[in-house]
């Protein structure tokens, strides 16, 4: 853990963080941890009291916060669609899930252990949680971090990090479902409505909205921390893989938490951010520890676990739906293997009847009070993630062209990055210690949990090899290894990580985990050192116009196209158009147009032709102009984005 805790200190202080530079960023991130840490704390602590299977109840405190992020979003979208306003349905969670916590702690009261025993359950839940701080500050470090002058950017403030443009419309959709109905229209709002093809992910962004009203700040200023805390957890899933299902010790346990936090590809998930994605990543860990355990107690009737198992995949589906497929595959080999060995050990085992599967949920009218509201609730993310699955299927077996598919990347990247190594060459010596690892950490396991992890970590491998022999398939290629390659550097660090008995193989098992640790913070050094803010002051300053302009003046966007997404956004209560609008991409965009009344220029730019006088304004890196009047052609000017179809293979 020390070492652990000296590779944080050093590659946080080595990007240039500094209390002086991080100025209001830590109290903003604080708040945003205060509010997740609330939020999801009060609306898992019942359910994880009532329904987490006893053999998983030594880590009870490390299961609240994931399984509060679930319930919180998926009763706060319930209740959304509901027609509840926004503001009522958070209090009314919160009540909701505090009288849980009482009626749970009544059923289930704390058991009569001695102050010992607590003490050690208290040990084993503060070193992975003390660590996942650590990982929430590693992640929001381009945030932390000082100015960079060569590109005028003063940091230090919260804003959105990474490049990923989804991010605007993942900030959007939060702050859209904090005022209007989720499936509704308004042109007002700086996002018109929540993305058609997102229609599934819901609970992630209701669950976000919670999060940014109770910290105060606005969605823009929450998103990179979320999705920290949300690596974080994550990253407590892996931590709970290692030890639950695969044995491992505490020490190794951290070793492996710590390289799925530091692995290349994990952050570069988490700070670009790929907000639908980290939600996705967060859930299947839990998925598999879940499925596991389900699937070994099932003639205990854990029927707790299976809510838990049927909860997190839930999750998983609507908010990434081509990542359910990967946990869901490693509990059905688990449950055929389990019913394949209690066969041979002459065990009864029922036949499949879907009769009498449905009795186990069915119970009688009653069940109607509770399934009737979700399913009517729910119906709109489940079709919308059965629609995105069934696409790809088509088009991946159809043989199909991907270039729609190709998200925001425009070629393959490293496969190296992804296993946590320095680089392509070293692929070649960790390669054959990673499969070394695997074996030993499944040699001795359960047959079907072995056969289900391989079968998850081959099918990965082998749909990325395929997908790096189809023309734009880096978008299936980059998605399939950032959710297996994860799960394959946790298996395989347990294994070396308990390499043998004679301490010269426990010894040697321990320099290869390091060994493995520091090829993962060279990568996570240079992922971190490469990434800025994609929000600076410079383009946060157009807020100023918003108050100041009177109201519905339309303003004419001259600037790069890229640019317009953030400032639109910040403008959008004006009507809004540009004689360049951002095309061809999936992007809602201004209307084309050239008449309006004020001219908003970058700093690049020469002064138009259309302008009258000297600047207005100079607004961050931004000039405003009087435009000139009577300029020929229709004033289409608008607040209403033009909506393009978001494309399938968007995030």
């Amino acid at each position: 853990m020390v070492a652990v805790y000296v590779a944080a200190a050093h590659l946080i202080h080595g990007q240039g963080v500094s209390r002086a530079y991080a100025g209001s960023a830590v109290g903003a991130a604080e708040r945003v941890i205060a509010a997740s840490v609330g939020l999801f704390g009060i609306c898992g602590l019942g359910l994880v009291r009532l329904a987490l299977p006893e053999r998983l109840r030594r880590h009870e405190a490390l299961w609240v916060l994931p399984v509060g992020a679930c319930t919180s979003g998926l009763a706060l979208t319930a209740l959304g669609f509901a027609a509840v306003p926004f503001t009522a349905s958070l209090i009314a969670v919160i009540a909701a899930a505090a009288a849980v916590a009482v009626v749970a702690f009544r059923r289930r009261p704390p058991s009569g252990a001695t102050f010992g025993r607590r003490l050690e359950e208290g040990r084993l839940a503060a070193w992975p949680l003390y660590l996942g701080l650590l990982i929430v500050v590693l992640a929001i470090v381009p945030m932390l971090r000082g100015p960079v002058p060569i590109l005028h950017l003063h940091n230090g403030f919260p804003t959105v990090e990474g490049t990923g443009s989804d991010a605007h419309l993942a900030v959007g959709s939060a702050q859209f479902l904090q005022h209007y109905y989720p499936t509704s229209v308004h042109p007002e709002a700086p996002i018109n409505l929540v993305p058609t093809v997102w229609r599934s992910k819901f609970p992630i962004y209701y669950a976000f909205a919670g999060v940014a009203s109770l910290s105060g700040l606005a969605p823009y200023q929450v998103i990179s921390t979320l999705a920290a805390v949300m690596l974080a957890l994550a990253c407590i899933g892996f931590y709970l893989l290692a030890r639950d299902v695969l044995g491992a010790g505490v020490g190794v346990g951290l070793a492996a938490m710590a390289i799925v936090a530091l692995d290349r590809m994990v952050l570069h998930t988490i700070v670009h951010p790929y907000f639908n994605q980290t939600w996705g990543f967060a859930t299947v860990p839990f998925v598999i520890v879940l499925g596991w355990w389900s699937v070994r107690t099932a003639g205990q009737r854990s029927r707790g676990g299976l809510v838990l198992t049927a909860l997190f995949l839930l999750v998983c589906t609507l908010a990434y739906p081509l990542a359910g497929p990967i946990p869901a595959l490693a509990i059905a080999l688990f449950w055929l293997g389990d019913r394949r060995d209690r066969r041979r050990r002459g065990e009864p085992v029922r036949p499949l009847r879907p009769r009498a599967l449905t009795a186990r949920v069915y119970r009688g009218r009653r069940s109607l009070l509770w399934m009737v509201p979700l399913g009517v609730a729910l119906l709109i993310p489940l079709a919308a993630a059965a629609a995105k699955v069934s696409n790809a299927i088509q088009l991946l077996v159809g043989g199909g062209s991907l270039r729609s598919w190709g998200g925001d990347l425009g070629a393959f990247l490293p496969t190296h990055q992804f296993f946590a190594i320095s680089s392509a060459e070293a692929l070649y010596v960790y390669g054959p210690l990673l499969a070394l690892g695997i074996y030993l950490a499944l040699r001795r396991r359960p047959r079907e949990l072995a056969w289900g992890l391989v079968a998850v970590m081959a099918f990965g491998l082998l749909f990325a090899l395929y997908m790096r022999h189809r023309a734009y398939g880096y978008y299936f290629h980059f998605k399939v290894l950032a959710f297996v390659a994860p799960l394959i550097l946790v298996v395989a660090v347990v294994g070396l990580g308990q390499m043998g008995r004679p301490w010269r193989l426990r010894a040697l098992g321990v320099v290869l985990v390091l060994a493995l640790l520091a090829n993962a913070q060279s990568g996570a050094v240079g992922e971190l050192g490469i990434t800025l803010t994609q929000l600076p002051r410079t383009v946060l300053a157009v807020q100023t116009l918003d108050r100041e302009l009177p109201p519905g003046s339309s303003i004419r966007l001259d600037m790069n196209p890229n640019l317009q997404l953030w400032t639109a956004y910040f403008l959008a209560a004006h009507p809004l158009c540009s004689q360049r609008p951002l095309l061809e991409t999936a992007y809602p965009h201004v209307p084309l147009g050239r008449r309006a009344r004020y001219i908003l220029v970058h700093d690049d730019l020469l002064r138009p032709f259309d302008a009258q006088g000297r600047p207005l304004r100079q607004v961050g890196e931004f000039r405003l102009y009087r435009a000139k009047p009577h300029l020929p052609g229709p004033d289409t000017c608008s607040p209403r984005l033009v909506q393009n179809a978001i494309r399938e293979g968007s995030d």
